[in-house]
């Protein structure tokens, strides 16, 4: 299959974005009312066990987080995303939003221990891939606006130190979000979504980028990291 060709597709896709704003915005009402209501305890109830919540701080600083991401995403969703969203795109980030989200609510909402420097590092990771992801697509998109660009790669900015790097931000921001659990076993999901972005996400996008821009994008490949800053 040709996963270059949706990134060739530049039509607008809004039922698809629409429906997966929808179903995130759900999901992120499933999260506070698990995080800042009776949620957890309902779940326990069903489970048939019970946990101890957790601090009223960890349930807020993961109930910002879920939050935050969604807010981002629905500003990627329609200012950013210039391509199509196929709905089994649409449909496979919608399933893997639920998973993490609810997840991360779940085990870090019943996590009684009390919040220490691992969750402020997690605060802190949280707030900086938020930034690298957003401010790197902002500044892409500001780039476009202007006519003597089109045709062009952007290269400079925060595009200088990888050329994902808006990938980059989105394993810093999430491995903060485990952090914030308190529960060091769900950094295994940062550690997925890297092994996602650096098989399947960056390999397809570097074929599509190496044949539009040809050599231009062979040089920029040629000094600057792939996925890691100074790393890989």
């Amino acid at each position: 299959m040709d996963l270059t060709a949706v990134y060739r597709d530049k039509s607008a896709s809004l039922p698809s974005k629409a429906a997966l704003s929808i179903i995130h915005s759900a999901i992120v009402l499933v999260v506070l009312w698990m995080l800042l209501g009776d949620g957890i305890a309902s779940l326990d109830v069903v489970f048939g066990v019970e946990h101890d919540l957790g601090t009223p701080l960890r349930r807020m600083t993961l109930a910002t987080a879920a939050v935050l991401y969604a807010l981002r995403t629905f500003v990627t969703l329609f200012v950013f995303y210039k391509r199509r969203l196929p709905w089994s795109e649409a449909a496979t980030i919608a399933v893997w939003i639920g998973f993490i989200d609810l997840l991360f609510a779940y085990f870090g909402g019943c996590n009684g221990a009390a919040v220490a420097i691992r969750e402020v590092a997690g605060a802190c990771l949280v707030a900086i891939g938020s930034l690298l992801n957003t401010g790197a697509e902002w500044q892409r998109h500001a780039w476009k606006r202007h006519p003597e660009n089109r045709g062009h790669l952007l290269t400079s900015g925060m595009w200088s130190i990888a050329r994902h790097i808006n990938y980059f931000g989105d394993v810093v921001l999430f491995s903060g979000w485990a952090l914030l659990t308190g529960r060091l076993i769900l950094l295994t999901v940062p550690a997925v979504m890297i092994c996602l972005f650096a098989f399947i996400n960056v390999p397809a996008q570097d074929r599509y980028l190496a044949g539009r821009y040809g050599d231009e994008y062979a040089a920029y490949a040629a000094r600057t990291a792939r996925l890691i800053p100074f790393v890989y």
